[in-house]
This record gives C-alpha cells, structure tokens and sequence, in this order.
C-alpha cells in the first residue's frame, strides 16, 4: 500500500511539472519561461538547484549550455534578448536560446532595428544581430537620457566625450552634430537645447523653429473688487503678458509675445498689473519684475 501511494505521488509530481511552466527568480520576479523564449517548442531547464538554466528543443535534444541569468530583457519586435549574468551583460536568441553575445559588457540596451548598445570602459558602441559590432565605441555614457541608447525611426540621441549631445544614423553618422545639452529625436526632426534655449531641427541641418517653447500661461491674478451691488467679490485681471517654460525653466513675454527676459525662473506668478513674483532656480530666493521684465530694486 505505501509503494502505491508513493508512486501515485511521484506521477502526480510527473504530471503537474508537465503542465507547468518552469518559473525562475530574477531579481525577486517570477519569470516564466515563456517570458525567456518566444519559440514554444524550446523549454527552460534549471539546473544546480534552481542556479542556472539551459534551453532545450524536446524534439531534437539539442540543448545551449548553461546560464547563469540574473535578469533578462527582451523586445516584443526583435529577436535577441539582452541577459545579466554575474553584473555582465550579452545577449541570446529569443527563438532558440542560443546565446550570441556572452555577458562581457557592463551595460547592454534591448536590441531595436538590428542595432543593440552596449557599454564597456564607459564608451557606447552598437551590435548587430550577428554580435559583431556595427557602430564602434566612439560615444560616452553620459548625456541625455542615459536610459536610452536605443533606435527608434532609424535615428538614435548619443553623447560626445564633452557631454553634448546629437543624432546618429544606424551607420554610426552624425545626422545632428554633438553641440546640445539636450535633444529629443523623432522621426523626422530633433528639438534640441542648448543654455536653456530649444530649437526645431530637420536631420539635413535645416532649423524649422528657432524658438520652441514647452509651455505658455497668460498671466492673470484675482483681487477683491466690488459688484454692481457693492458687494465684495474676487475678480480676475488679466496683466496682457505670458509666462513660457523651456527645459523647466520660466520667462516672462510681452503682448506680442516677444520675449522680455531669458527662461531663468523656477515660476512666475502676477502679483498686480505691472508686478510679477519671480522664484529663482533654488525654489525659495524670490524676485521682483516690473512689466518690462527688469528686476526691481
């Protein structure tokens, strides 16, 4: 009886292991093996008690070594998979689990449009989809944004050795020179900023729009007056100036929307018809400016 019951046990275990998906820890979440291969006749295989893991075709028995995976990542439209093992980065192939780059790079980002970047002694440089690299290492980690030395629309944001920023092509060629503090790219133009300043570039070095803002208000402030009745009620006056921000930062324009100061302020609010509350970048230090933009004294 008790050799019936464990062997009823062990075909249970059999069977429940069949059905379910291996499930392993990366960084403290459960990631399926569906989630490591997009191929759904390759499974996950761990070994060493959960340390490792292999990929494996049930109906070749062709198997990859062992892995050793602290994390992976993957893009839903490409076909590697960027994998840490150790503090090191490469990359293995979503459909098989072959590995094609070994965790050797300090940072690797998600492969987009045949190119993937890594980082090693603090330069970037691109790989293609056989490993081999594409763009040499002539960029630096640093610029903006750190997070995202990714492709999108053929064009991608770098950074030179002095922290400029510009775009390149998947060849590696400069399409907006490496001169901005910041540069946002899209498909068919940049917005790029330089001392606080935003312009709209083409990628063949036209300037569509030489001053882009972030945002406008008209600035207004509300006083006690008196109604048709005598009665106390809140009005609102409007000043006929405007507040723009460009890279977080706020400056006063006229009526005609020229511009009367820089975009130096952390705010600007109206505290009368010719009298504006000006907060300075540290958030607490106030000005004062009259309506033509000068700081009273």
């Amino acid at each position: 009886m008790k050799t019936t019951t464990n062997t009823n046990v062990t075909i249970a275990i059999c069977w429940l292991l069949a059905i379910c998906p291996l499930v392993i820890s990366c960084n403290g979440e459960r990631i399926t093996d569906a989630e490591l291969v997009k191929n759904s006749r390759i499974e996950t295989r761990s070994t060493d008690k959960g340390k490792s893991i292999f990929f494996i075709n049930p109906e070749t028995g062709e198997r990859t070594p062992k892995m050793e995976i602290d994390w992976t990542q993957n893009s839903p439209n490409d076909s590697l998979s960027v994998f840490c093992s150790k503090d090191k980065r490469g990359y293995y192939r979503s459909w098989d689990g072959k590995i094609i780059v070994p965790a050797k790079y300090h940072r690797a980002w998600v492969f987009s449009e045949g190119r993937g970047a890594v980082e090693l002694d603090g330069k970037i440089g691109f790989l293609n989809y056989n490993g081999d690299l594409a763009i040499d290492f002539l960029f630096y980690y640093y610029g903006n944004p750190l997070s995202d030395f990714v492709f999108h629309n053929g064009v991608c944001v770098v950074a030179n050795k002095e922290g400029k920023c510009g775009v390149i092509d998947t060849l590696g060629n400069w399409l907006v020179k490496p001169e901005y503090d910041y540069v946002s790219a899209f498909k068919d133009y940049a917005v790029v900023t330089s001392e606080g300043m935003r312009k709209q570039v083409t990628y063949d070095g036209n300037v569509l729009n030489s001053f882009v803002l972030d945002d406008i208000k008209e600035l207004t402030y509300r006083r006690e007056d008196f109604d048709k009745n005598n009665e106390d009620v809140l009005v609102t006056h409007y000043t006929g100036l405007y507040a723009y921000r460009v890279g977080g930062r706020w400056g006063l324009l006229d009526s005609q929307l020229n511009r009367l100061t820089e975009p130096l302020y952390a705010s600007i609010s109206a505290i009368g018809d010719n009298i504006f509350r000006a907060q300075l970048l540290d958030e607490f230090s106030e000005v004062i400016l009259n309506a033509r933009g000068e700081v009273m004294k």
